[in-house]
């Protein structure tokens, strides 16, 4: 039944693959987009400028600290009941998000509809997941790198296109956009994605779910020092990030809105490139000798930043440190997908993103803390925390060589 049900479905394995990838470069692009522009969104809600940070900081980890326990359940649902459901659901609930946003009338209502987020997270592991089980095996590798160009392609996008929208039709305007879009990308869903049988475990009872998918991420060395390593490094992205839009407004005030758009939209581009040659790389070098190098060129990079006072100088390094930072995700998805059980698929993907659910809630709150300390003080600790792929993968023990004495 399953392999006639594979059978049936691959010959539209690329489609689902082409919308999975406009699925997530929407989802990307919008984030990018409120990111970057909550600064100016929160001036026009009557925020003095001395109160931004701390807006920022609420808002960007109210959603993750709802993020967090909510994550482990939504692959674990998907492969207990539907995984087209939880895909839709985040489409569904980031039109409400946004629009939400978009209409309204004070920062404690922003607040309110940004800790929405915490139940949009969890879909990107569920869509590789429903991806594989529609994919001929020949056909896996394309299909997962056409769903995982969709993200960055977000990233390069979103900034940019935010800029113009911003121009035209105000931060609003642009938030309501995103809206539309949400809702596009949810009908298209509904619409055209057919679940199909899929591999399920004997033991289909949610907790018990969830626990074999953490005992298989803990039983592997690999995986689990990888999450622990892209957790840390995303502690440090979400430090500064955040923040990123105020210091280029700084150091560009006469057009700070194109400034922003630019800068981020180059560095997003940079990690659209960067990702599919970091996977080459792994593949001729292995993913150790790259995590290494990509985890020194990113605390270089990052310290530059921190002492650069042009906008020139701090662009390039934080485009160069956006490049060394695609490296772990790279590493983390291919792993994974190298190893997980097909019976656990779901379940296991559908963790991948928690070390980011992680970041996403220290590291806001840190950078509140350190931005008063100066531009300085807050990319050195980011800079510091970016060594921890290289830190833990320097405790792995090599495997041992078959048939060595």
């Amino acid at each position: 039944m399953q392999a006639n049900s594979r059978t049936s479905s691959a010959a539209g394995w690329a489609v689902i693959a082409v919308l999975f990838a406009a699925t997530t470069c929407v989802e990307s692009m919008s984030w990018t987009q409120l990111t970057a522009y909550t600064p100016l969104y929160l001036r026009e809600l009557h925020v003095s400028a001395d109160q931004v940070p701390g807006w920022i900081a609420a808002m960007s980890s109210v959603g993750w600290i709802l993020a967090l326990p909510l994550a482990p359940f939504w692959g674990v649902l998907a492969d207990r009941y539907s995984r087209k459901l939880i895909i839709v659901r985040s489409a569904v609930l980031e039109a409400v998000l946004f629009g939400g946003w978009a209409l309204s009338t004070s920062p404690s209502m922003a607040l309110l509809f940004r800790s929405l987020s915490g139940f949009v997270l969890g879909n990107t592991g569920v869509m590789l997941a429903m991806q594989a089980s529609t994919t001929p095996r020949q056909r896996l590798a394309l299909a997962v790198g056409i769903v995982g160009a969709g993200s960055p392609a977000g990233r390069a996008l979103g900034p940019i296109l935010g800029a113009a929208l911003v121009h035209l039709v105000d931060v609003r305007g642009m938030l309501l956009f995103d809206a539309a879009l949400s809702v596009a990308m949810a009908v298209l869903l509904m619409v055209v994605v057919r679940e199909s049988d899929h591999d399920r475990p004997e033991d289909l009872r949610v907790l018990s779910l969830l626990r074999g998918a953490l005992s298989e991420i803990v039983s592997k060395p690999l995986v689990w020092r990888l999450f622990l390593a892209t957790a840390i490094t995303q502690v440090g992205t979400w430090t500064i990030f955040p923040y990123v839009p105020i210091y280029i407004g700084r150091l560009a005030p006469d057009n700070p809105v194109t400034a922003v758009g630019v800068v981020l939209s180059a560095v997003g581009l940079g990690q659209a490139v960067a990702s599919p040659l970091w996977g080459i790389a792994m593949q001729r070098f292995g993913h150790v000798w790259v995590l290494n190098l990509t985890s020194l060129g990113a605390a270089a990079a990052l310290a530059a930043t921190g002492l650069s006072h042009s906008l020139v100088v701090f662009a390039l390094a934080l485009f160069v440190n956006g490049v060394c930072a695609a490296a772990i995700l790279t590493a983390s998805m291919a792993v994974m997908a190298s190893t997980v059980s097909p019976e656990r698929r779901g379940a296991v993907l559908g963790q991948i993103l928690f070390p980011f659910y992680i970041g996403g809630v220290i590291g806001p709150l840190i950078g509140a803390v350190a931005f008063g300390a100066g531009q300085t003080v807050i990319f050195g600790i980011a800079a510091v925390l970016s060594l921890a792929p290289l830190v833990v993968l320097l405790t792995l023990r090599p495997r041992p060589v078959p048939g060595a004495a």
